[in-house]
């Protein structure tokens, strides 16, 4: 395997940051609940994990190309907590690639099929729903083709070279924003979740296909959820506590070791998890 270029985080600071206190710090957790401590953004980022592009004809573009993908998903989260919902153009296509690398990354994830370096394929190779169609390409969707490495204590090489297809896949589901009364919202070191409703075979499968849900938390009041059906379409909708708690249990159940939180609150009180 090629020597990888600079690291980049698995979780984006610009997400961690979101659930910080005024001090930029964040509450971690870890999985087994055996642990909890603050930390600097920076600091809570590098327990999450980092991943890095390997040399190859098309890294620098797709180097550069990510860059750009965070800060206007960054900008596009803010807008979407303000109330400009739903994202649409440039700002659907960044959110969209953004959750898709998340997915391909996220630890929890490719543990929950049994290999570490197979969801990319789990992804694109589960059967769609005869309604569900590839949406039309967003800007920015033509990324060159690279593969990245997790760099974890053994290595794990995943291809990026379909993340333009699961992008659209993404943007072509019909996105909701959830928004609660009070920040008891989590994330973890895997910041999205597929899931599927109680009663299914797996209510955490495997390929994006099977998933009735996509779930990403985006700062302790507010989720994005991009539905397989949903007949209320692209809407805000208002929660309760109840149904925090129950986000809250979907995203801790993925986490491979961390979970992250605003340090005033407590997200995993009286919420019962599988042992890790």
């Amino acid at each position: 395997m090629s020597e990888p270029s600079r690291r980049r985080p698995i979780v984006p600071e610009g997400l961690l940051g979101r659930f910080a206190d005024a001090a930029g710090l964040v509450m971690l957790e870890r999985r087994d609940r055996g642990r909890r401590r603050t930390a600097p953004v920076g600091e809570a980022a590098a327990e999450a994990g980092f991943y890095a592009l390997l040399p190859g004809e098309h890294a620098a573009r797709l180097e550069t190309l990510l860059d750009h993908v965070e800060a206007r998903a960054d900008d596009a989260i803010a807008r979407i907590v303000a109330g400009d919902f739903p994202p649409r153009g440039e700002a659907r296509g960044a959110l969209a690639l953004f959750t898709g690398l998340a997915l391909l990354l996220g630890r929890g994830q490719r543990a929950a099929v049994g290999e570490r370096a197979a969801l990319l394929g789990q992804l694109i190779e589960s059967r769609l729903p005869e309604d569900e169609e590839e949406g039309p390409p967003a800007p920015d969707l033509l990324a060159p083709a690279a593969d990245a490495v997790i760099l974890d204590q053994e290595p794990v090489r995943v291809t990026l070279a379909d993340l333009p297809r699961v992008a659209r896949l993404l943007s072509a589901r019909t996105w909701q924003l959830v928004r609660f009364p009070h920040p008891h919202l989590l994330t973890s070191d895997t910041p999205v979740v597929l899931w599927s409703r109680p009663g299914s075979a797996n209510p955490y499968p495997a390929g994006l296909g099977a998933a009735d849900e996509v779930r990403v938390p985006l700062d302790p009041r507010h989720a994005l959820i991009l539905a397989r059906i949903a007949p209320a379409g692209e809407v805000v909708r208002d929660l309760g506590d109840r149904h925090a708690s129950a986000l809250n249990r979907t995203v801790a159940e993925v986490a491979q070791r961390w979970m992250f939180s605003h340090p005033d609150s407590d997200p995993m009180m009286d919420v019962e998890l599988t042992p890790p």
